[in-house]
């Protein structure tokens, strides 16, 4: 099931645009500032299984005569627009079951369906107890391991599960037939039994609004590799959103979304967690990690990015080290600590002199240049006769590669920029097989 979903004029969203494939069966954040509509969204999705979402959650006043959201759901169009007798979003078209059963979504406090359960399983009280004193229930294995793993903690080892009609509930046994009930564990524990009942109903797209609001940090780090496994397993998709860094910071780059505004079209779009980390907390930091040999080769390599990528999706470090082995033992040193990142997450580019080394053959992610270095093509194309070169320097007796570099900087013959361009034209071909390099390395794979 593929869901296109497009707001007009709801509260703050003059426009927003989303899309998800369900035949991916992932997990997928949504962030964004305050007030950006990630609510607004989630209800929009709601209002698919019930109406009514909006007339229920929200004022009036957040509505406007134009104001509609329009679903295109695997090729067919559903409406909802404003009706000013009900002062809501109403709609002349049935949505098909098969698209309302598939589609669960969790408000935050206090619409949430778990909230509205809390009824339901104060009248089923009696029956529960009955079950537990006829020891009628079960072990619920997987949800036992998913709590404990969350939690750090054995506290869930008996927990239960029963059956009292058509409905599933928990409790934690104690001695004498004593329980606590899921509705009066942690307002945290109570929301991922909440999630995992829903997981386990094998609703095709399951949608939390912050999601972490009722959990603690540490629990927040464990929570998003449970549910990547529970999509792969049950084929779902969950779709949540939160602001809790330490939740972000554990899920993968192509987890994350930022809803942009964008020429006034918001929509989520691929961001990664350092960028997050900056535009919405303020904080500076880098996904990814180019260490090299020195500032001349720095340079190039920021002027390769800039002129082939000027938005890359991972914010990147370049760093000049020294000689090509001590860039390369860094890097070795960083896989072993990761006091900059992760090993995928930091390179070695060194000039194309070093190519033939073992510091350079022996490692995946060590790359060259393709020139032995900027001085020497340089210096090798004007001395084997560039009219290009020539022309744009003059005469220059012979001297080595690094005097004649420092002389034409030195004499304003060739700026830093203008030595790039020509090296980049020259050699377009080479050059353009090592930016892949650097295209591969500072965005998302292609898919």
């Amino acid at each position: 099931m593929k869901i296109n979903l497009e707001i007009h004029n709801i509260q703050h969203v003059k426009q927003m645009k989303f899309h998800i494939d369900l035949s991916l069966n992932a997990l997928t954040c949504i962030v964004g500032k305050n007030g950006v509509g990630k609510t607004t969204l989630i209800k929009a999705l709601q209002t698919l299984r019930f109406a009514d979402t909006f007339t229920q959650t929200s004022q009036p006043g957040i509505f406007k005569n134009d104001s509609l959201i329009k679903y295109t759901i695997d090729g067919e169009e559903y409406q909802f627009s404003y009706d000013a007798d009900i002062r809501s979003l109403n709609s002349k078209d049935i949505i098909p079951s098969a698209i309302k059963e598939n589609i669960d979504v969790e408000l935050p406090i206090p619409y949430g369906q778990r909230f509205s359960f809390f009824q339901t399983l104060t009248k089923a009280d009696s029956e529960i107890r009955s079950n537990i004193v006829l020891e009628t229930y079960e072990s619920p294995a997987e949800l036992i391991d998913f709590l404990n793993s969350i939690y750090s903690t054995t506290k869930f080892n008996n927990l239960i599960r029963l059956k009292v009609k058509k409905n599933e509930y928990y409790c934690i046994l104690l001695e004498e037939s004593r329980y606590i009930r899921e509705d009066y564990l942690s307002s945290g524990e109570y929301l991922l039994i909440s999630v995992y009942r829903k997981i386990k109903n094998q609703c095709k797209f399951i949608v939390i609004d912050e999601i972490d609001i009722s959990l603690d940090a540490a629990a927040q780090t464990r929570l998003a590799e449970k549910l990547r496994s529970f999509c792969q397993i049950y084929q779902v998709n969950i779709l949540f959103t939160t602001h809790s860094l330490a939740l972000m910071k554990t899920l993968h780059h192509d987890e994350i979304f930022y809803l942009l505004e964008n020429n006034g079209v918001t929509s989520p779009t691929p961001a990664s967690y350092n960028l997050i980390k900056s535009v919405l907390f303020g904080f500076k930091g880098w996904d990814r990690y180019i260490l090299t040999e020195d500032e001349l080769l720095q340079s190039l390599i920021q002027y390769l990015i800039n002129r082939n990528f000027p938005h890359t999706h991972f914010q990147y470090k370049i760093i000049y080290i020294g000689g090509g082995s001590s860039v390369v033992d860094l890097m070795k040193r960083n896989s072993e600590e990761e006091f900059f990142s992760e090993k995928p997450n930091v390179i070695s580019i060194l000039d194309g002199d070093q190519a033939k080394e073992k510091h350079v053959q022996h490692f995946d992610n060590v790359h060259c240049i393709p020139f032995e270095s900027v001085e020497k093509q340089l210096h090798a194309d004007y001395y084997s006769g560039s009219a290009e070169l020539i022309k744009l320097i003059g005469a220059i007796p012979q001297m080595d590669n690094k005097k004649f570099y420092k002389h034409i900087r030195k004499q304003r013959l060739m700026s830093e920029t203008e030595v790039f361009d020509y090296l980049y034209k020259k050699y377009q071909q080479e050059t353009q097989a090592f930016c892949e390099i650097l295209r591969k390395f500072l965005f998302l794979p292609e898919i």
